[in-house]
């Protein structure tokens, strides 16, 4: 049976190609390196390397042998990230959404329906979402747009409307509604982890500039205290009273102002977040 640390220092010799260089990248003496790659080679029963005066290198059999042990490697490191991931998933929930106000909505709802669990939440994009829940990274993501895919379910969640919110002195507070093309080159406070939010203002709004603040209090103290927009949703305006004082906020007409999002989970996971389900 060949020992794993015999594999790591082969393939770390492969990708340093010299004794020194992987000698250094794993903390050893030279001569304990090549202790190990005799061993090696005792083990597998095959010279694995063309020794020279003051060199030692990969012969065409070492080649393939470093080849398969960086496979190797992948596949144990890939083992221990899933056992990793599966024990952290009977403790902890981990929710991820594409932008933050369905979060808003979704959180209370998980922590009473498993109150024995540890919820924890992220955002991120939504292919890095589809592809942590298929890793068990995620257990619950929140997308921006359907997902038909074996394994997975897939259900309407809720849907999300961008408004500008602006004080009662701004030229477009006579307005209903405006459009992306007529806010666009006027500057806005913008919370700095709004998600997709962001590609679609940046994307429908190119001459606007955007104050991007990291915490969500600072947003609600500059828009108190600056006459500048800001971005708030349905969501938004229900949950920060903030956003209601002293703050007009009117809704885009365009369309990428809606975003119907949809509540995806493991099919095997079904059962275990019924209870959760029947509350939304």
């Amino acid at each position: 049976m060949i020992e794993l640390y015999l594999l790591e220092q082969l393939d770390a010799f492969h990708r340093c190609g010299t004794l020194s260089a992987a000698a250094e990248e794993l903390h050893l003496s030279q001569p304990s390196l090549s202790r190990s790659m005799q061993k090696l080679e005792d083990t597998l029963g095959v010279p694995l390397f063309e020794r020279q005066k003051n060199r030692l290198a990969l012969n065409s059999t070492g080649i393939l042998a470093a080849e398969d042990a960086g496979r190797i490697l992948s596949s144990v490191a890939a083992m221990e990230e899933r056992i990793r991931l599966h024990d952290k998933s009977l403790h902890t929930l981990t929710v991820g959404s594409c932008a933050p106000g369905p979060l808003m909505r979704l959180l209370p709802l998980v922590t009473g329906a498993f109150s024995d669990l540890s919820v924890s939440s992220g955002q991120d994009t939504a292919d890095h979402l589809l592809q942590g829940l298929r890793d068990g990274a995620y257990q619950l993501i929140v997308l921006p747009r359907p997902v038909e895919e074996e394994g997975l379910v897939c259900r309407p969640y809720l849907t999300e409307h961008l408004y500008m919110s602006i004080t009662p002195f701004h030229p477009a507070a006579p307005y209903k509604t405006i459009s992306f093309a007529q806010a666009d080159g006027q500057n806005f406070i913008m919370y700095a982890k709004v998600g997709i939010w962001e590609d679609i203002v940046r994307e429908k709004m190119p001459h606007a500039h955007f104050f991007k603040q990291e915490d969500q209090a600072a947003v609600e103290q500059l828009g108190q205290q600056s006459d500048l927009p800001l971005f708030s949703t349905n969501i938004t305006i229900e949950t920060i009273p903030a956003r209601r004082k002293n703050r007009l906020n009117i809704p885009f007409s365009d369309p990428e102002a809606k975003i119907a999002f949809h509540l995806v989970y493991r099919k095997a996971d079904e059962k275990r977040f019924r209870r959760f389900l029947s509350l939304l």
